[in-house]
């Protein structure tokens, strides 16, 4: 009991100020404990960061698993735009998955090696799916391997680019960019395009 509610205390403390803006005596003060009672249930910081971050590419996976499953029957178009969505709305993300944006977007300079291994392992799972809607998408065109790379590459960029502009923009701007982000990599989709 005590050590989920260290877990969701130190989320929200992460996702607020990131991995050096927080103390284990803040955590500890959140939750109503004494600091050394943390070592009861997690031996560093960085143990706790781990496995917080661990549940939110979790989370995150499944969440995805799950919008997809729900559109098996839709057109792969439908759901790659489904899954662009669901990787920059951001607007109503959950706490996990705001600690999570956060950590690849600013990780502790200590741990980048190690958090680049969790990353990479996650969008690897993540290339299978996108992968095959990509080659869904081209409305009977053939997707070389080339292409496909190129593609996913541009994928990642915008869901990447707008994961930095969610934070500079207002909610209006940020909207448009998502909506001609998404019209450019539909564009880029067609036959006989780049």
């Amino acid at each position: 009991m005590t050590a989920n509610r260290l877990k969701q205390a130190a989320l929200t403390l992460f996702a607020d100020s990131g991995y050096e803006g927080v103390s284990l005596s803040e955590i500890a003060k959140s939750v109503g404990i004494k600091t050394p009672s943390i070592y009861a249930h997690f031996d560093s910081k960085e143990q706790l960061f781990i496995e917080l971050l661990e549940d939110a590419i979790r989370e995150e996976r499944e969440k995805l698993l799950l919008l997809l499953q729900g559109m098996e029957d839709h057109p792969p178009i439908e759901r790659l735009y489904a899954v662009f969505l669901f990787y920059t709305d951001l607007d109503q993300i959950t706490k996990g998955q705001s600690f999570l944006k956060r950590t690849m977007l600013v990780p502790p300079r200590h741990l980048e090696s190690r958090l680049s291994q969790y990353f990479t392992t996650y969008e690897e799972e993540v290339t299978v799916h996108v992968s095959e809607l990509l080659r869904g998408s081209t409305n009977g065109g053939t997707l070389g391997e080339e292409r496909a790379e190129r593609l996913l590459a541009l994928f990642y960029a915008l869901i990447d680019g707008l994961l930095v502009e969610h934070k500079l923009y207002d909610s209006a701007l940020y909207r448009k960019r998502q909506e001609q982000l998404w019209s450019w990599l539909r564009e880029a989709l067609r036959p006989g395009t780049a």
